[in-house]
């Protein structure tokens, strides 16, 4: 169970961190912090696409 956890957060920080990338690179100009409340907001699609997984 512990490992499965473990993927879990794993699969969540990795679809975070692509999220915002493609959030950077469709806004360039964009600071890390606007990058990172865009992941907040898609924050229950991104846990629903990992539940799907």
């Amino acid at each position: 169970m512990a490992r499965e956890n473990g993927e879990i957060i794993k699969r969540a920080v990795i679809s975070g961190a692509a999220h915002a990338l493609k959030f950077k690179e469709k806004n360039p100009s964009a600071s890390d912090s606007e990058a990172l409340r865009e992941v907040v907001r898609e924050l229950e699609t991104i846990i629903r696409e990992i539940d799907r997984e």
